[in-house]
């Protein structure tokens, strides 16, 4: 039996653009699961896809987009250029909204590893917002097809 590739604390802050801190909060509060061993939080790679699957009963990722600025603006060792975009789109009503949830859905089919979108819907403002991080490169293809769906 193949053994399954497990993560540190560091690498889940790696791949997902978070601080560790913010891993740790997140084990604390039971938002990530994980497996101890030793001394040390080790993690699946369906561990830290769960992560940004699962919803709270509002229907919202758990990863906040507040997360995603904050670990942005974190000083870190980056080994690229990297960048983190916030768009914010209004709708007026349920139909709008689902419609841009579902040409956001198309927009990040195939998206590579590495690069963090979270999203929120602000209910009471009419809001649809995504937060994205990752290289420059990545933001600029994401940017390039999301002006296709406009």
């Amino acid at each position: 039996m193949l053994e399954q590739k497990l993560y540190t604390v560091a690498d889940v802050a790696e791949l997902t653009g978070l601080t560790s801190r913010t891993i740790r909060n997140y084990l604390k509060d039971g938002t990530l699961q994980g497996r101890k061993i030793g001394v040390q939080w080790r993690f699946t790679e369906e561990d830290i896809n769960r992560l940004f699957s699962e919803v709270d009963t509002g229907g919202q990722k758990v990863v906040h987009i507040e997360d995603v600025a904050s670990a942005f603006l974190q000083e870190g060792s980056q080994t690229e250029a990297e960048g983190c975009l916030m768009v914010t789109i209004p709708y007026t009503d349920q139909k709008e909204l689902e419609a841009c949830q579902e040409k956001w859905q198309k927009i990040c089919q195939d998206q590579e590893t590495g690069f963090v979108t979270v999203t929120e819907v602000i209910e009471d403002k009419g809001i649809f917002r995504i937060a994205m991080r990752g290289g420059i490169r990545q933001l600029e293809e994401m940017t390039a097809r999301m002006r296709r769906f406009e």
